[in-house]
């Protein structure tokens, strides 16, 4: 009888320290509030809203894609059956290239926000974070796809399709770029680390998101010494908040992207400054302006090796061509060029 009694008695806690176990599980799960800033911590718990319009990566193509592409390629009517491709006309190849080129330097400063950590020694480590925006994507594969002149015709479905595997992600892509100025090999080296779980994204609401997914060397110690290190962020398009689900960028009230980090480890010491970069995302209201035209007066003697992929980010902000050649480097990124 009191061996029945022991053994129901731990049977009874054992299944008590379940449920608890459970409850609160399923309360950590459900986020928590930060009692300093009154933000709702949200768990990755991925949902799919009613709106077609959460995915932004589900697009058409921008006006100025398809006009800098017909410009290198006139559209003519489509042999039936298939001929040669036309005659391409090189000066006008040339134009376009250069036009997306400018385009790409455009994105790529629209799309960025950079921190400057600066050091004893006159050197500075600067963090880049670029959003990886449907416009940015459709620069980088309008000058892919001009430089390696791989497809004349149907360049609107292919750059749809383009878009359209990217927008399959279902997530907000970011590129953390991370480069040190002033670096020789007489100056004193130095190491940083971001505390990349901790780098989150706050929307209007008051909620702030973990992120999806992280290149692993994120989390790694830099040594500047060593040269740049870079990496991809994902943030979830929506997630389950207050048995809803929430669309975290709506243009209607999020009119920044806003992504923090409670601290850097500079030379392996916490240095207490929270850092926040803050990216345009929406205006308050649309004023229907046409787009600006493409850029198509290539200066005489303009390198045309400059129309090509970088493997690396530029170091020196101050330098003339600074937000071309990141644009460059992002091209490198999104499609391994030079690779």
């Amino acid at each position: 009888m009191g061996r029945g009694l022991t053994f129901m008695h731990h049977r009874f806690w054992i299944a008590f320290i379940f449920v608890l176990m459970t409850v609160a599980g399923l309360s950590a799960c459900e986020g928590g509030t930060s009692a300093s800033s009154g933000e709702v911590i949200v768990p990755i718990v991925m949902c799919t809203p009613e709106s077609p319009l959460v995915n932004i990566y589900r697009v058409a193509p921008q006006s100025w894609a398809n006009s800098i592409f017909e410009f290198a390629f006139p559209p003519i009517p489509t042999p039936i059956p298939p001929a040669l491709p036309p005659p391409v006309n090189e000066q006008q190849l040339l134009l376009a290239r250069y036009a997306a080129l400018q385009q790409l330097k455009k994105e790529a400063q629209r799309w960025s926000d950079t921190k400057v950590i600066k050091m004893e020694d006159s050197k500075e480590i600067r963090i880049v974070l670029t959003f990886i925006s449907p416009e940015l994507l459709q620069a980088v594969y309008l000058n892919e796809t001009l430089k390696d002149r791989f497809l004349t015709y149907g360049f609107l479905d292919q750059l749809q399709g383009v878009l359209n595997s990217v927008a399959e992600r279902n997530e907000l892509l970011f590129l953390v770029t991370v480069t040190a100025t002033n670096n020789n090999a007489y100056s004193n080296h130095h190491t940083i680390r971001i505390p990349i779980q901790e780098m989150v994204m706050h929307n209007a609401e008051k909620i702030t998101i973990i992120h999806s997914h992280n290149d692993h060397n994120l989390e790694q110690v830099i040594d500047t010494s060593a040269g740049p290190v870079f990496g991809y962020l994902g943030y979830p398009l929506s997630l389950v908040s207050a048995e809803q689900c929430r669309w975290i960028l709506d243009p209607k009230f999020n009119t920044n992207i806003v992504i923090t980090v409670p601290f850097l480890e500079v030379d392996s010491a916490n240095n207490n400054t929270a850092y926040f970069w803050t990216i345009p995302y929406a205006p308050l209201f649309d004023l229907n302006l046409p787009p600006d035209l493409p850029d198509f007066n290539m200066p005489a003697g303009f390198d045309t090796n400059l129309m090509t992929p970088l493997p690396l980010p530029p170091s020196d902000i101050n330098q003339a061509n600074y937000w071309q050649d990141f644009g460059r480097y992002i091209w490198g990124q999104v499609t391994l060029g030079n690779r």
